[in-house]
């Protein structure tokens, strides 16, 4: 449980391989260029100022936690430049204790040939369906061997994802999800489970970790039984609370911090019925405005624990944190 991320080592001999974004995201030859999963965010020779605060962590793994000469020799066997696909361990749903035990920064899981990328069309999320173009499992997991520098200290390394069976036949409906491998007292988010022959992949998330994700990013519309949760759950955006939390931060001159509750919630739920006045008119669920703030409130206690825990992860400013999903 993290976030989405990526990178590939810009090659100057397959310069043509690459589609023109991250060539301009490229600092040159050698450069990691990385991204999340719909966006390309940089170079991993960009100063961290200009980087968001949530890829600090990632951006100094892949500084010092990845090895670019065998990547750049991969390149050579395969034809082609590869695009490495990640987990970023930022705070989402699960506290691994990020604070208090060294973690990885990155963990790889997969592997697609620049040559590959047009092979597969899904709708959607590429990652729910199929993975067709993608190498198989033996494969990947002998390239993120190879690109990882082993002497890495661990708040910086890069490791590949853990492989629990090799073969197995598993019944999502009965399947008991185990504890995470990256600390044995947290449980795990879910499975994946990758068949190369089918090519496919299919995530497994036990029910509990449904519940956790919505105290933490909030209910979905469809699941709210009353007009102040709907409201709440379609509105009360984590992009909408970081908006009111830099301006109380950065335009305010106020200290950063949980303290901001008192006054953060209050705001929220204005800046929802200023921005959202008339879509809220039309909607045809009877709302209690004074239900709203309690959801409200719940919400900001969430996101600004996450901003703060994020923040001490990656040694960055808070009002840095998904900064790009702010603006």
């Amino acid at each position: 449980d993290g976030s989405a991320f990526r990178f590939a080592l810009y090659d100057e001999r397959y310069a043509d391989a690459y589609p023109s974004v991250v060539g301009e995201a490229a600092d040159g030859d050698g450069s990691l260029v990385f991204g999340t999963r719909r966006s390309i965010m940089g170079s991993h020779r960009d100063s961290l100022g200009e980087v968001d605060g949530a890829l600090h962590r990632a951006v100094r793994c892949l500084r010092d936690g990845v090895d670019t000469d065998a990547l750049r020799r991969l390149h050579d066997e395969y034809a082609s430049p590869l695009v490495v696909y990640a987990e970023n361990l930022v705070y989402s749903t699960l506290d691994y204790g990020y604070t208090d035990r060294e973690l990885p920064a990155l963990i790889g899981f997969d592997v697609l040939p620049f040559d590959r990328i047009e092979t597969y069309t899904p709708a959607g999320n590429p990652y729910t369906e199929t993975f067709a173009g993608f190498l198989d499992t033996p494969t990947v997991w002998r390239i993120l061997e190879r690109i990882r520098h082993e002497d890495t200290p661990s708040e910086r390394s890069f490791l590949p994802a853990t492989i629990l069976e090799e073969q197995s036949t598993i019944d999502p409906e009965s399947f008991d999800v185990p504890p995470s491998s990256l600390a044995a007292d947290v449980h795990a988010e879910g499975v994946v489970v990758r068949s190369d022959t089918y090519e496919r992949r299919v995530k497994i998330v036990r029910e509990a970790f449904h519940e956790l994700n919505r105290e933490q990013f909030g209910q979905n519309p469809d699941e709210a039984e009353t007009g102040a949760e709907y409201l709440v759950a379609t509105y009360c955006t984590p992009a909408r609370i970081r908006k009111e939390v830099r301006t109380m931060v950065v335009e305010e001159g106020r200290e950063f911090g949980r303290h901001l509750i008192d006054d953060l919630y209050p705001r929220v739920v204005e800046d929802i019925w200023a921005e959202n006045y008339p879509e809220i008119m039309q909607l045809d669920r009877a709302i209690v405005p004074g239900n709203i703030y309690p959801l409200v409130a719940e919400r900001c206690v969430a996101e600004l624990r996450k901003i703060q825990t994020n923040a001490t992860l990656n040694d960055a400013d808070p009002t840095t944190i998904w900064q790009y999903l702010t603006e």
